[in-house]
């Protein structure tokens, strides 16, 4: 196992309580909220940089002297920035409570009695790494915005904690039990071995997946991100064609002779322009790759008692755990190239809010197991939750109207209109755009009718969903926390209803379905929620 994820138990005991005192962190912690402070600069700037690249040539006034004291301003506001954070922040752990003061304008207090945390989190920031130093982010909700960091403390000090945290929360749950069958009557000598095993056991891991460099390029390669980032750098596409055509007319190459029919052959230009585009999407892939593997490189799954642990990442080490109760849904995801290549993307996901967007891989509430086996992404799926399977199920799909639907009430006037314009005007040219455009509306739409559906196995709820790529989403019955049940005036005379279950993780909705079946369908799940009443939590 890594170095830096295993605790040896040979060690003398760290002490976790620092008492009444309150903790400064360590001098690292400023390069953190430098780092951080930049990157929450950055993401209010990045909507702004377009809008400043349109209205200023940024590329021409760059190497003025101005731009330069703009530069330097920055750096130097950012760096005081980090260091005012560092010095107040506080933290201490005391009397089975974490507390934090943080903030520089907004104070804020935080405390966190170690049985409520649900999820520990032990991050290692590539700078941390030399000097032995993690970020631990205590989760009490199971989202972002109910995170608690502890910035910079010794590496031995944050597995100490979570030790501690995992050790109280389980404690407190054994005891909660214990409780309800003293109010019950129903106490037994199984339930005092219980708390007694709380104390004594100590969970080992096991190891359930694991990635490769070549699963992670696969992954790179089917997921590709890229275009995001391009649409990002729209503004400054002149600048670069402008450089680019610079330094091919110094070589002697001028893209104008290259258009010129009397110069090049047509196939001859077609050709470069296929290589050209080659090399663009090479790139693309590459960059893609690079971005997989600094988020992947050395994955690991595995699992202690009832928790579930992701470790990850190239240069900063990312660790995540779940509880396995607290997973709401199991999502199987299987874009176009991953259907050729049978590969899938697996992710386990728990409460989530829809206040706060965070990105899917870095997310407390998902593991994702990327790039998996068909065969894998089964056998994973079964160690959650036993019994599922995604594949084998006999789908209850939609109703052939949803498609009729969306053509007649979204797409049927704008293709009109289009078409009126093209012939009135004989510009054929428009009136073959607008058919071509609701003639491909109109296999999407097929394609989408073809793959919604939805099983229930009397344990599980099964929804496949998907145009060209297929999703398929498993839940139990019992985590649904609402059931929405929705007919317009014209779904009804058809006996058609759409149905939206409400998890923690989110809502699903199957839309189109028979009245009768949906009616069924809610009916049994409430009860499931009803009659069972488990704590999932």
């Amino acid at each position: 196992m890594d170095q830096t994820h295993q605790v040896k138990q040979d060690t003398v005991p760290v002490k976790v309580e620092t008492g009444d005192d309150w903790q400064r962190l360590s001098l690292i912690a400023i390069v953190y909220f430098t780092i951080r402070n930049i990157a929450h600069a950055a993401q209010g700037l990045i909507y702004v940089i377009p809008a400043l690249a349109i209205t200023f040539n940024i590329v021409d006034n760059i190497n003025s002297p101005e731009a330069y004291l703009g530069i330097v301003a920055v750096l130097l506001l950012t760096s005081m920035s980090g260091v005012i954070s560092f010095l107040m922040y506080r933290f201490r752990v005391h009397n089975q409570h974490v507390e934090i003061h943080n903030g520089v304008f907004q104070r804020r207090y935080t405390n966190l009695p170690l049985w409520r945390i649900q999820n520990v989190k032990i991050e290692l920031p590539f700078y941390y790494r030399p000097f032995g130093y993690a970020l631990v982010v205590l989760d009490t909700a199971g989202s972002g915005k109910e995170e608690a960091k502890i910035v910079a403390v010794p590496l031995a000090y944050a597995h100490a904690l979570r030790k501690r945290v995992l050790y109280e929360k389980a404690h407190q749950d054994t005891q909660d039990i214990l409780d309800n069958e003293s109010e019950n009557g129903t106490t037994s000598s199984d339930s005092a071995t219980r708390l007694q095993n709380v104390t004594t056991h100590e969970p080992q891991e096991e190891i359930l997946n694991r990635r490769s460099v070549g699963d992670i390029v696969i992954h790179g390669i089917t997921n590709n991100r890229v275009w995001i980032v391009l649409g990002a750098a729209a503004p400054f596409y002149d600048d670069v064609f402008g450089y680019v055509t610079e330094w091919l007319a110094a070589k002697g190459l001028q893209l104008n002779q290259l258009v010129d029919e009397q110069a090049i052959a047509w196939w001859q230009f077609s050709l470069y322009a296929f290589v050209v585009l080659m090399m663009i999407m090479a790139v693309m892939a590459l960059l893609s790759v690079g971005g997989a593997l600094f988020t992947f490189y050395g994955y690991t799954l595995s699992r202690a008692d009832d928790r579930y642990i992701r470790r990850s990442g190239l240069l900063n080490k990312l660790e995540v755990s779940m509880r396995a109760s607290r997973i709401q849904m199991i999502t199987a995801k299987q874009d176009w190239l991953d259907k050729l290549l049978k590969r899938v993307n697996l992710y386990f996901e728990q409460n989530t809010t829809t206040s706060q967007q965070v990105q899917e891989l870095m997310s407390p509430n998902k593991l994702i197991v990327p790039s998996v086996t068909e065969d894998e992404a089964l056998a994973l799926s079964q160690e959650v939750m036993p019994g599922c399977n995604l594949h084998q199920q006999r789908y209850q799909t939609i109703s052939k109207r949803f498609i009729m639907h969306w053509m007649l009430v979204a797409w049927t006037l704008p293709f009109t209109i289009a078409l009126t314009i093209g012939l009135v005007t004989n510009h054929t040219d428009i009136a073959l755009l607008a058919l071509s455009a609701f003639t491909g509306i109109g296999i999407l739409l097929t394609l989408r009718w073809w793959r919604w559906g939805i099983a229930f196995d009397q344990k599980y709820v099964y929804v496949r969903r998907g145009r060209i790529g297929v999703d398929y989403l498993c839940f139990e019955p019992y985590k649904v926390q609402q059931i929405i049940i929705k007919q317009s005036v014209f779904m009804k005379r058809r006996k058609l209803a759409s149905l939206k279950v409400v998890l923690a993780s989110g809502a699903v909705t199957i839309p189109f379905l028979p009245e009768d079946y949906v009616y069924r369908l809610a009916n049994a799940v409430l009860f499931e929620v009803e009659s069972t009443r488990r704590s999932w939590m």
